[in-house]
Formats: C-alpha cells, structure tokens, sequence
C-alpha cells in the first residue's frame, strides 16, 4: 500500500481525469445538439418538399390509372407526310391551296 502522499497523487490524477472527461463530454453533447438541429431542419424541409411532390405524382398516378382502367384507347392511325410512290411526274401535276395569313 503506498504512502498518504502517493494516494493523493493518484487522487488528484483521476479527479483531473475526470474533468477531462466532463468537458469532452460536455464538448461532445454540445455537438449532438448541434446535428440534431441540423438533422429537424432537414427533415422540416424534406417533409416541405414530398407534401409538394406527393400530391403531384399522386395525381399523375391516378390520371394514368384512370386510363388504364378505363376504357380501352383507341388506337390512331398515323398519316405519313411523305408519299408512299415517290414519282416526280405524279406530282407534277398537284396544286397545293393557298390559305391567307392573318397579321397576327
């Protein structure tokens, strides 16, 4: 066992790291405070943009549901503007009317 002196020393050591301790936890707990503002600030925000977001592709996925559901399209035929039987001398002979502009 050591002497009175010597318990001291080492009192006085763990008492300092203790303190050392307290103000890197205190340090540490200060910057957990920090992050959780930062973190509820970005959360507020990204709640803020899905209540934006949401309805509008709610909305998309219901419209395209809808159709879906619905019934069926009916499918279009599409014209070419381009002749099938490309003949200059079939060609040669078509008008194409004349409609007047407005100035607007």
């Amino acid at each position: 066992m050591g002497t009175l002196r010597d318990l001291q020393y080492a009192l006085q050591e763990k008492i300092e790291e203790l303190r050392q301790r307290d103000a890197l936890i205190d340090e540490l707990e200060l910057e957990l405070d920090q992050k959780d503002e930062l973190i509820q600030k970005l959360q507020n925000e990204l709640d803020k943009y899905r209540s934006v977001i949401r309805p509008a592709t709610q909305q998309a996925q219901q419209q395209s549901a809808g159709t879906l559901q619905g019934e069926q399209r009916t499918k279009r035929q599409a014209i070419s503007a381009e002749p099938t039987a490309f003949d200059i001398q079939d060609l040669s002979h078509v008008t194409l009317p004349f409609y007047p502009k407005s100035p607007q």
